[in-house]
């Protein structure tokens, strides 16, 4: 399904959307300071609602916490929930390009969720990985939408093919700039808005990317 058919069923699919949104509990990001950790690697998560925590009660149960707790490492998060990919760029794009030895970049789920250019996704993920100053950058690639359950057909269809259409993108340039790419979220272990991962979610994602860094040592 092309970008072109999604727009054709853009009838269908926001009427699914506006139902989904009315029936989807409204989470708030985990309370706390956006660092922790020992240790002398230094890990920077930058990104959207999956970079922050949405999904799990504490910021220990989340992504970047868990991802350090596997490195032995400290750990900082810049983002924003509901933020595409250019917001994070122009919201803590500095902050990306703070010093670290593994930035890991969550971008992706708005861009795909509100349709957008996936040359503007394009433009601001390469902007944040040529402003960087980690040793090692991972980046996860958009969620598999169209593995999730709570999605109807066709909206479900339509979105995964927007966010495998945002992977491909962030595949080529991973391989330009020497970055890995792991696999986005699978919609499996998740929250009770059915979207987010939770703690067991997290935990799978940090094993990931802890294994892809242990394979480019």
């Amino acid at each position: 399904m092309t970008r072109a058919l999604v727009v054709l069923l853009a009838p269908v699919v926001l009427a699914q959307a506006r139902a989904l949104r009315r029936r989807t509990p409204e989470l708030e990001d985990p309370p706390g300071a956006r660092r922790g950790g020992a240790g002398a690697p230094r890990v920077l998560v930058v990104g959207d609602s999956t970079a922050v925590g949405m999904g799990v009660d504490t910021l220990e149960e989340a992504l970047p916490a868990r991802l350090a707790a596997r490195l032995g490492a400290r750990w900082s998060i810049a983002g924003r929930s509901g933020w595409t990919a250019t917001e994070v760029l122009r919201g803590v794009g500095s902050d990306a390009a703070a010093p670290a030895d593994v930035l890991v970049l969550l971008v992706g789920w708005n861009d795909a969720m509100r349709v957008r250019s996936g040359r503007a996704f394009a433009r601001a993920l390469e902007g944040l990985i040529v402003a960087a100053r980690a040793e090692r950058v991972v980046i996860v690639a958009p969620p598999e939408f169209g593995r999730y359950p709570v999605l109807p057909q066709p909206l479900r269809a339509a979105l995964g093919a927007v966010a495998n259409g945002l992977t491909r993108r962030a595949a080529r340039i991973a391989e330009a700039h020497g970055a890995a790419l792991v696999p986005g979220f699978d919609g499996s272990h998740v929250a009770r808005d059915g979207f987010h991962p939770d703690a067991s979610g997290y935990d799978a994602m940090a094993e990931r990317i802890a294994a892809e860094l242990s394979t480019r040592r």
